[in-house]
């Protein structure tokens, strides 16, 4: 009875050390990082309202279910206008959901312009009408695009190659400038994820250079690969989150932060080798008609410096759990898939997703009143 008393302190203390805040909505809260996230906060007490569609399954959020403290809601971001009480309590929104990686992006453009950029404007404008008060928005670092070996600060010049980028580019552009004293944004544009998820996906980049190996076949090497990417361990990416939401508005408002670690800016022909390294019978094969463009080397200085912020997962440990999540059973098929965003997206566009919905609009408007007026 002491230790439950000692728990329920513990819990209380955190939600007070939170700022008081009552309830978190994470969209796509059923996602890659969103399955990881999502544990977190209701570990540090946070009631969560997990808003996604959930193409790929329920399964992993299900174990969840019986903490009083989550509730799911299954409908899709473009038509948030359908749930009244949505936003009611909340304090901060974590905006993950979208239409998620470059090929995804370009299944059907259309779609990916009212999913990521219009129902993210338009979740916003009626957050801040309603009254929350942060807004965290998760961006990506490609939106540098093609911008060779140089170290990209948030002041570098931005320069997005595909749609999935400039998606991202374009809502940084639209929701700083809703940030006010009471309504404060931060956007994280995120390096490329990696390690094990209950959510697993394949189509990352470290991640199926470890499932190849484990399958027992050669990694490739796309063309030369003398482009840069930066990683980021997902758990490290909920962390970083975290830490946005517990710190004072007054820090991180109207702020967009890189957010990686510093230590894995890697040229790609350098990343394979250090994969196959923990795979000894593995074996490289280069593609040669396979060239990617896209090359940033980012420097993630800032959030460190007014965040505090330290990414504690290196490339071996994401490479190590998902080994240990393969021989355990865990991933019996990782040629399912359903871990491949782009293959999931195929099998629901073949009827429309989305029809008109008022969230289709950045204008949202309550009570005949739009929000920026």
């Amino acid at each position: 009875m002491e230790e439950s008393n000692k728990e329920a302190e513990k819990v209380l203390a955190q939600i007070k050390s939170n700022g008081g805040r009552k309830e978190v909505l994470v969209t796509g809260g059923a996602g890659y990082l969103g399955s990881i996230l999502v544990p977190m906060l209701l570990q540090e007490g946070y009631k969560v309202h997990i808003l996604d569609r959930f193409y790929f399954g329920k399964k992993h959020i299900m174990q969840h279910q019986n903490n009083p403290n989550l509730k799911l809601i299954e409908m899709d971001i473009s038509h948030h206008e359908n749930v009244p009480h949505l936003l009611k309590e909340v304090d901060t929104v974590i905006h993950l959901s979208g239409i998620s990686n470059d090929p995804s992006g370009d299944l059907d453009p259309n779609l990916t312009i009212q999913t990521n950029f219009l129902a993210t404007i338009s979740l916003a404008r009626r957050a801040k009408a309603e009254g929350v008060k942060k807004f965290i928005f998760i961006s990506s670092c490609s939106v540098y695009g093609a911008s060779g070996h140089l170290f990209l600060d948030e002041q570098s010049e931005v320069g997005p190659v595909t749609l999935y980028a400039l998606s991202k580019l374009q809502c940084e552009n639209e929701l700083i400038p809703l940030a006010d004293s009471k309504f404060a944004v931060t956007v994280l544009r995120f390096a490329t994820l990696f390690g094990y998820s209950p959510r697993m996906r394949f189509d990352l980049a470290v991640n199926v250079m470890a499932k190849r190996a484990l399958q027992g076949k050669s990694i490739y090497l796309n063309g030369d690969g003398t482009q840069y990417r930066p990683f980021l361990h997902v758990k490290d990416a909920s962390r970083a989150i975290m830490t946005v939401m517990k710190e004072d508005p007054s820090i991180t408002n109207k702020q967009i932060f890189n957010v990686g670690n510093s230590k894995l800016n890697f040229m790609i022909k350098d990343l394979v080798p250090l994969i196959q390294s923990y795979f000894p019978e593995s074996k490289i094969e280069k593609v040669e008609n396979s060239k990617d463009n896209r090359s940033y080397r980012v420097s993630f200085r800032k959030f460190e410096r007014i965040c505090g912020f330290q990414a504690l997962y290196d490339i071996e440990h994401g490479v190590r759990e998902i080994e240990k999540a393969f021989k355990e059973g865990e991933l019996k098929d990782m040629d399912d898939p359903i871990y491949y965003n782009l293959e999931v997206m195929k099998k629901h566009i073949k009827e429309p997703l989305i029809e008109y919905s008022v969230a289709s609009s950045p204008r949202w408007t309550i009570n005949n009143f739009s929000v920026d007026e």
